[in-house]
């Protein structure tokens, strides 16, 4: 419950979004304001009055904005809200601007001029995209169709797909939050403001680290993810009612456990080499057969209590029903004035004071988060993500896996993607002195960030109770998997799961259509960074106020938040636009188009000026004056073709994409074309950018047996100064363990070093060298 002891209790925070469709990049604009709104801060939301017609019949604002003051503009007014805007900032704490660069120029959103007035300020723009293509316009669509993501997408036709999952916007509104939650930890240092930048493009390289890298000598693992687009088998299969169930083998013995069960021969190389290898597809074949004989809700009853896990596959908004969500507090009522009551998604990130305390501002002359002391014991892909996003804002961050490494280093995509930046030590936790070292790791701590299943900390000793015992403090942070109490807070879960309970493989399906499992990690590491900010809004209040602060982050919320436009009325679902069977889109003015040369192209018509442009282009009979709204979920009858698409298909067909692509834009038609790219090109697409080169986006380092590594850096870019550069490099298993020993005054050879820790660096590769 947002209250007086929250974090950001007393904030004022504007969020302004000038011109941004909800269905185009919604989340970029609203999400920052609902985080903040969450975690206490008083947030007023200004926008444009006159919505773009693209929104017609989209409610997604009404989970959105929740609990925002709203004041709208008029965009033909521009002194008007100017007057309006520089009014609100005077005594704002944090000011988010999204939206194009004329719109902010003429409502007075100048931000040097702001910071002269207001020296407290906090700045964060969410700008238009870029990269050395030029200027990307802020649509959802034409970003993932600049990038090659939506060949990223293993459809049920050949080509590319349209993307459902708004991973670009989502990337720049969690981006932006870690922005403006970072700046607000250095304000009680340094008692000044600042700013922070980021965009869709940076949204994208935000949410998929675990598929956009490169190394100069592949294994199976990078082959398979950076190379390939992921496993064949997705494990989600059809009933005798037409719906769908999700498999997952995770966990130890797992495999085995379902072969048995199921009655399938035993594998003789494991669950892993069978996926990596292709092998798995024939067992699916009969799986497929076995759970088509019986209705959903029997498998899942059989299937329950399993070392394997298996979960109903949900359309979006459809958990919000579910005894578990509501009990987790991530299903929560509330009266709309024209909706009357609904239920939407509830705060995902929980921040709560443990106690009393000093303030501790923090020195003056460090950026951001230098001199902050992180202790990872997390695992896998979403637990690392939250200590890298720390690390590259400047903490010292040390990270603890046992002797035999992080299960991920064997998948390392996986591991590369969550682990740079930081100090390796290897720990035995079971040992008998591990507690000794556990408690000076807890005394250096100032934050302690953990994702292991409920129950595992107390047993091996990093439970809240007992690091607040030694550091009353500290930060803690636990990422859990279902949230930390509930009917299903002791099972395990993973990013695949979470896409089935969320809606995110049922709405990529497309109408009618199997689940589309995207191999991408993004609800992992959408996880990552909402502990991220849970963390920053921790550290705020710890300086500001004083005393621990305790963080709950779950990975259901996380996937929750990626479909939070999603609501009830009643027991009625309304999640907003349909994606049709081929997977091509919305409707007419939202979706890809197939040129005579079978080239494609992403058309997105945002505003009825931009479909009278449209009409003069293509030039055919039929098409209405005005733009037809989108394929919804509450519209009447069926899901199929629009008449208007059908008209536009016919006509595109008569000439190359690239020329139409061409003739859209000088008519100022939003068009782009598809880059159609295996694995290997997506990723360079990013990391071979010139501008993304320029502006920091890009790191590279020597990574033992796999030689030279690309990856992107995260967002934000921060100013006046340049934010820290975190350690280059991914660490080897134990590369820092005597050196951190030695930090805690843990002499080598002494009683503190018998714990099935290395004694010096053993590391399989070299330690990692920036290139």
């Amino acid at each position: 419950m947002i209250g007086p002891m929250t974090p950001l209790a007393g904030l004022q925070v504007v969020e302004v979004a000038l011109g941004v469709s909800a269905v185009g990049a919604g989340l970029a604009g609203s999400l920052p304001g609902s985080l903040l709104r969450d975690l206490g801060a008083d947030v007023t939301r200004v926008q444009s009055r006159r919505r773009p017609t693209l929104d017609a019949g989209v409610e997604f604002a009404r989970g959105w904005d929740r609990g925002k003051e709203i004041v709208e503009i008029d965009d033909a007014d521009p002194a008007g809200a100017a007057s309006v805007i520089t009014a609100l900032t005077q005594a704002a704490d944090v000011l988010i601007v999204a939206g194009s660069e004329n719109l902010a120029e003429r409502s007075g959103l100048r931000g040097w001029d702001l910071a002269r007035s207001n020296p407290r300020l906090i700045v964060v723009r969410i700008r238009p995209s870029h990269n050395a293509l030029g200027v990307i316009e802020d649509l959802e669509l034409l970003v993932q169709a600049r990038s090659g993501l939506l060949t990223q997408i293993r459809g049920h036709r050949p080509g590319p797909a349209f993307g459902d999952l708004t991973v670009a916007s989502a990337g720049a509104g969690l981006s932006a939050a870690v922005g403006a939650l970072a700046c607000l930890v250095e304000r009680e240092a340094t008692g000044l403001g600042g700013w922070a930048e980021t965009s869709l493009y940076d949204g994208i390289q935000a949410i998929l680290p675990m598929i956009i890298g490169r190394v100069e000598h592949h294994s199976p693992s990078t082959t398979l993810l950076w190379r390939d687009q992921g496993p064949a088998e997705a494990l989600s299969y059809r009933c005798a009612d037409g719906e769908y169930l999700q498999l997952w083998f995770g966990a130890k013995g797992a495999y085995e456990a379902f072969l048995a069960h199921l009655g399938d021969p035993p594998s003789e190389k494991g669950y892993q080499a069978e996926l990596i290898s292709g092998a798995m597809v024939e067992r699916g074949e009969r799986w497929a057969a076995r759970f088509a004989t019986r209705d959903r809700d029997w498998w899942i009853a059989d299937l329950a209590g399993q070392n394997f896990r298996c979960e109903p596959v949900w359309r979006p908004g459809e958990a919000l029903r579910d005894p578990h969500v509501v009990q987790a507090g991530l299903s929560v009522r509330q009266h709309d004035p024209e909706r009357g009551p609904m239920t939407v998604l509830g705060p995902v990130v929980r921040v709560t004071s443990a106690g009393d305390g000093e303030p501790e501002p923090g020195p003056r002359d460090a950026r951001l988060l230098e001199g902050v002391h992180v202790l990872d014991l997390s695992a896998f892909l979403a637990g690392p993500i939250a200590p890298l996003v720390l690390a590259e804002l400047g903490a010292d961050v040390i990270k603890v896996e046992p002797p035999t490494g992080d299960v991920h280093r064997s998948m390392e995509p996986m591991f590369a993607a969550g682990q740079r930046g930081k100090r390796a030590v290897a720990l035995d936790l079971k040992a008998p002195d591990a507690p000794a070292v556990l408690e000076r790791l807890f005394r250096w701590s100032d934050v302690v960030h953990h994702n292991s299943r409920v129950g595992v900390a107390e047993r091996l000793g990093y439970d809240e109770a007992q690091v607040r015992a030694v550091n009353p403090d500290v930060v803690y942070s636990f990422a859990s998997g279902f949230g930390d109490h509930g009917p299903r807070a002791l099972l395990a879960a993973n990013d695949q799961l979470m896409q089935a309970l969320s809606g995110v493989e049922a709405a990529q399906a497309g109408d009618g259509q199997p689940p589309t499992f995207l191999v991408w990690g993004a609800i992992d590491v959408t996880g990552g960074w909402l502990a991220a900010c849970g963390v920053l809004a921790g550290l705020y209040a710890r300086r500001h106020r004083g005393g621990g602060q305790s963080v709950a982050t779950s990975l259901l919320g996380a996937a929750l938040t990626l479909k939070s436009g999603a609501f009830l009325t009643g027991d009625r679902v309304v999640s907003g636009p349909v994606l049709d069977a081929r997977q091509t889109g919305y409707g007419a003015t939202y979706r890809i188009y197939q040129g005579r040369d079978g080239a494609w192209f992403a058309l997105a018509v945002p505003d009825a000026q931009a479909w009278h442009r449209l009409r003069d282009v293509v030039q055919i009979d039929g098409l209405p004056a005005s733009p037809p709204p989108l394929r919804t979920d509450v519209a009447p009858g069926d899901h199929g073709p629009q008449p208007e698409e059908v008209l536009l298909e016919d006509a595109f067909r008569a000439r190359d994409a690239a020329a139409w692509v061409t003739e859209l834009r000088a008519a100022g038609v939003p068009a782009e074309p598809v880059v159609e790219a295996d694995r290997s090109g997506f990723a360079a697409g990013f990391l071979d950018d010139p501008v993304n080169h320029q502006l920091g986006r890009v790191v590279s380092y020597h990574w033992g047996d796999r030689g030279r590594v690309d990856q992107p850096c995260f967002p934000p870019r921060f100013g006046p100064a340049p934010r820290p550069r975190a350690r280059p490099g991914i660490p080897g298993l134990g590369e820092h363990t005597a050196e951190v020993l030695e930090l805690l005054l843990c002499q080598p050879g002494g009683t503190l070093c018998s714990l099935g820790a290395p004694q010096t660096p053993m590391a399989p590769n070299p330690p990692a060298k920036e290139t």
